[in-house]
């Protein structure tokens, strides 16, 4: 005895299996999520840093060591603000687009990457020029603030990390299992 194949049943099938297009959408919604949101996050870090200044010595630029704190607060601000961010769009993304699990996990990873690559490049636009042409045109003991700049390259895959941990934490945790059959 066979089952005839009905529209409704050949529907659901297809529509339990994520397309190409699908697949397509998701990745264009998550590139813009991060782009946008990788530029809102330039803003923050631009806003909370307190950038460091060097001071024109003769021919080179000097730095007092209490300005060494603001310059370890840029890395600390962006690491702040990237793992904010990250973890909030990995929870969001996969809450809103929960078809395909594994393959938003796998977005989340590479449009945190986007965020980082936003931000660092922003950060850089928002900030001042780079010191070494700001300092040619002091005067001697006068100061110029250094670039919204990371030290500490590593820092770029707070964005990537901390998505894909919400990304598993929406999956993992905050999902019901009566919302995944639903």
């Amino acid at each position: 005895m066979t089952t005839p194949v009905t529209e409704t049943s050949h529907h659901h099938a297809r529509r339990g299996r994520p397309t190409l297009l699908a697949a397509a959408v998701d990745a264009v919604v998550v590139a813009v999520w991060f782009a946008v949101a990788g530029a809102l996050g330039a803003l923050v870090w631009w806003q909370v840093t307190t950038l460091p200044t060097l001071t024109r010595a003769g021919d080179s630029a000097s730095q007092g060591s209490d300005q060494l704190v603001n310059q370890v607060g840029i890395d600390g601000w962006f690491f702040v603000v990237a793992a904010v961010g990250g973890l909030l769009s990995g929870i969001i993304l996969l809450a809103w687009r929960r078809r395909d699990p594994l393959l938003m996990v796998v977005l989340v990873a590479l449009g945190g990457a986007l965020a980082s690559w936003v931000m660092v490049r922003a950060g850089l636009e928002l900030g001042p020029e780079p010191e070494l042409t700001a300092l040619r045109d002091l005067a001697e003991g006068d100061e110029v603030s250094m670039q919204l700049k990371l030290q500490a390259t590593g820092m770029t895959w707070i964005w990537s990390v901390a998505a894909t941990l919400g990304a598993l934490l929406q999956m993992w945790v905050l999902t019901k299992p009566a919302d995944e059959q639903s």
